[in-house]
């Protein structure tokens, strides 16, 4: 008998409608309603990073925030998302997944209401902890929850695809509507609007979404081992934060070691567990195409996250454009990256990922890289819109061979944690990367008022591509030929 992707055989055909959800011969509204709440769900953590890129500038300016500070409401985010993903995995397999999603909305809700009445910067920082924490558990459920909402076939390759492009959609809409609503009603309505639609998101899903019974009896989960993993990830991105500023070596070198024994901890725990179920079984490391796909995909987020959060810092403070202004300049990216992404998967039918991987990498770094040639007054359709262009084109072929490459070798019923593996990886180079190249560029020098210098933003843009190149380019070639 044919199983689902979250491990339970399918219903009998007469039931289908009753247990898991819409039936193709139901109404059209409930067909469709679940997927909309889904999609919605995921659309809030693509959409609640690219919302707050137009506005953070005008953060640090209320709070007298320099910008290596400043990225920490990016990295903060980053770093919840990061430890507590597998966590969120590992609630989705045991508790109801609806209840875990409203719980997690919930959270998201709640981290934008406390960024929303923030009186100090470090408020802010908080609340997008908060809600970072709150996308990690929602994430898996809404994953889960579209599986078993739509059964195995064309139903389903439909819902993933509109879930998927649920995200990018968002994520350009995020860009755009961020800087609107900051030129229009300040930035604090930015977080108002993401506590609005996740409200509406939580009741949408009570009305609309399958009750699904009492999961399955499970193993009792290693928290001791779950602890030490999700310290480890935690304190690796903080140890990098505090390794980029001045007099921080020592403390980040501490930091790396206390991360260190966290996962030691963690990887012993794992090989000798007895009876208790591990956050993330360490054999599955060992698999090649896992490995590469974690390694990459930090690599590749590192560059990506930290160059567009200095690319509207240097179009508000070095070209002077306005909040609204910025976000549409910076649209192109999303369009670019849904385009790619679109003529990927059939690409990689004929190519395999291995191609895909390493053209992207190239794209990506080289769009990148021209950045470093826009000047004060450089006209935008130059450097900056085809760097824009060639980086969004360079992740859409780059993300979906990344998924592939971290599920390459990996049996079915383990691809829900190999995936969370390689999203891990993903959020933890995204944490990394603002901080670090923040704190690198305003090494290099300010022009005052907490504003970077343009030979700054240079270096740090050179840095990130090469990067990039560097480790990606290694990884993606010693990935096999065959097609997936």
């Amino acid at each position: 008998m044919a199983t689902r992707l979250d491990g339970t055989p399918p219903p009998s055909p007469g039931r289908e409608a009753a247990t898991d959800g819409p039936a193709s011969a139901g109404p059209v509204l409930a067909r469709y309603a679940p997927l909309a709440v889904l999609s919605a769900a995921a659309g809030l953590d693509a959409g609640g990073v690219a919302v707050l890129n137009s506005a953070l500038p005008s953060i640090g300016t209320r709070f007298a925030t320099s910008a290596q500070d400043l990225s920490w409401a990016a990295s903060g985010y980053a770093i919840a998302f990061a430890g507590l993903l597998l966590c969120g995995g590992a609630m989705a397999d045991r508790l109801r997944r609806r209840r875990v999603l409203a719980w997690g909305l919930a959270a998201v809700a709640a981290g934008a209401v406390l960024a929303f009445v923030a009186p100090a910067f470090w408020v802010v920082v908080a609340g997008r902890v908060l809600q970072g924490a709150g996308a990690a558990i929602t994430m898996p459920a809404a994953t889960a929850l579209l599986t078993s909402a739509y059964p195995s076939g064309a139903m389903r390759s439909r819902a993933l695809g509109v879930f998927s492009a649920a995200q990018a959609g968002c994520y350009g809409a995020g860009l755009v509507l961020g800087g609107v609503v900051t030129s229009a009603f300040g930035w604090r309505w930015v977080f108002g609007l993401q506590a609005l639609t996740a409200a509406a998101t939580v009741l949408a899903a009570v009305r609309w979404l399958p009750a699904a019974g009492a999961p399955h009896r499970r193993a009792r989960l290693d928290t001791t081992g779950a602890g030490a993993l999700v310290a480890a990830i935690v304190l690796i991105v903080l140890s990098a934060d505090m390794a980029s500023r001045p007099g921080g070596g020592l403390l980040a070198a501490a930091t790396a070691l206390i991360a260190a024994a966290g996962a030691y901890l963690w990887w012993r725990r794992g090989r000798s567990r007895g009876g208790d179920a591990v956050l993330l079984d360490p054999g599955l490391l060992r698999v090649p195409g896992v490995r590469t796909a974690a390694v990459t995909a930090a690599a590749f987020y590192f560059c990506v996250a930290g160059s567009l959060f200095l690319l509207p810092l240097y179009l508000q403070q070095v070209r002077g454009m306005s909040p609204a202004s910025s976000g549409l300049a910076v649209l192109p990216v999303s369009v670019a990256v849904t385009v790619a992404a679109l003529a990927s998967g059939r690409l990689m039918k004929t190519h395999g990922p291995r191609p895909l991987l390493l053209w992207g990498i190239l794209l990506t770094a080289g769009g990148v890289l021209l950045w470093c040639t826009a000047g004060a007054h450089s006209p935008y359709g130059g450097a900056v819109l085809a760097g824009l262009c060639i980086t969004g084109l360079g992740q859409g072929l780059a993300f979906p061979a990344l998924t592939a490459t971290g599920l390459r070798d990996v049996p079915d019923h383990a691809h829900g944690t190999a995936s969370a593996v390689t999203t891990t990886a993903l959020q933890i180079g995204s944490g990394i990367g603002p901080t670090m190249l923040a704190g690198l560029a305003g090494a290099i020098g300010w022009v005052g008022h907490g504003a970077l210098s343009l030979s700054g933003e240079h270096v740090a843009y050179a840095a990130a591509a090469g990067l990039l190149v560097l480790v990606g380019l290694p990884a993606g070639a010693r990935l096999g030929r065959r097609t997936p």
